[in-house]
């Protein structure tokens, strides 16, 4: 009686998948996730021969990213969407069925410097957001994004970046929850 502490069961922590919207080609986030992604497409002949060119954002355009609890990026969309109900819609069908997913290893843009892209049916639909130093910790990492992206909580709505590449906070589902 009087100060009792409650004990309530743990809620277990899980990754998330953020959508982000684009307004602009110009935006430099948008800009740094297609130089990244250009370098993943130089790799292996049967990957590059498979991707086309990332789309330009002429109008708005979105891309998700899976994120640890900590909100460490731990991979990012391959593709560019055009609206937000499909992105979602994508992740939803990419969970929906994970043991379909592979890794494929790739080698970087520096010597000795290694990637990964997440494919489903021979398609990328995942990428790494960084280069590794080592084949070792590219693969814990393949490994570890895919496992995350099993559980992980998607976003209501995207969040959206403004000119400046800074994020406003999520819109409204009412007034502007699209990537058209």
């Amino acid at each position: 009686m009087g100060n009792e502490l409650v004990y309530d069961e743990p809620v277990a922590a899980r990754s998330r998948v953020a959508f982000t919207e684009f307004r602009s080609s110009d935006d430099p986030m948008l800009r740094a996730w297609a130089r990244f992604r250009s370098t993943l497409t130089t790799g292996p002949a049967r990957v590059s021969a498979e991707v086309r060119p990332a789309p330009t954002a002429a109008r708005r355009s979105g891309l998700w990213r899976l994120l640890a609890t900590n909100n460490r990026e731990l991979g990012r969309s391959f593709l560019l969407y055009g609206r937000f109900e499909v992105a979602r819609s994508h992740v939803e069908q990419l969970q929906s069925d994970p043991d379909a997913l592979t890794i494929e290893h790739v080698p970087g843009p520096s010597n000795g410097s290694r990637g990964w892209l997440i494919l489903a049916a021979d398609t990328p639909v995942m990428t790494c957001s960084r280069w590794y130093n080592s084949m070792s910790t590219g693969a814990f990492a393949a490994a570890g994004a895919l496992a995350a992206l099993r559980t992980a909580v998607l976003a209501d709505a995207p969040d959206v970046s403004d000119a400046s590449g800074r994020f406003r906070r999520r819109t409204s589902v009412a007034t502007d929850a699209t990537l058209s």
